[in-house]
């Protein structure tokens, strides 16, 4: 009996040590009020550009008469981009980074291999250059 209370005393005194050493090791976390202007200056560098890109897109004379033509003021337009969150913002920017024609030349070349392989296969007879078989 006596060794039983021996080892549960070492267990003991081994768990109270333990919890004891990691309460200590852990820091506090500090919680504060910050306010907007700082949140802002410490906001994505990459949002904030792409926010500028939708803003310089929106200051362009061409976009600026389709904004007016369809009703829209450009300064509320403006005004409206700025107050987007980053979410809402993300896919006006990747359209603002995609050409007004899409992809021509991806759209060309593949035209051009179709009719090639069709004229090969002697489906069709458009390039004189192809050896019908």
């Amino acid at each position: 009996m006596y060794q039983r209370s021996k080892s549960v005393r070492r267990i003991t005194f081994l768990m109270l040590w333990t919890f004891g050493c990691t309460s200590v090791i852990v820091p506090t976390a500090h919680a504060g009020m910050i306010s907007s202007e700082r949140y802002q200056a410490q906001a994505d560098p990459a949002e904030q550009s792409s926010r500028m890109e939708v803003q310089v897109f929106l200051q362009r004379e061409d976009v600026r008469q389709q904004l007016v033509a369809l009703g829209v003021d450009p300064e509320q337009a403006s005004q409206r981009v700025a107050a987007l969150s980053d979410a809402e913002l993300a896919p006006l920017a990747k359209l603002v980074e995609q050409p007004a024609g899409g992809n021509v030349v991806g759209a060309i070349v593949f035209i051009f291999l179709v009719l090639l392989i069709t004229d090969i296969l002697g489906l069709t007879d458009v390039f004189t250059f192809v050896k019908k078989r």
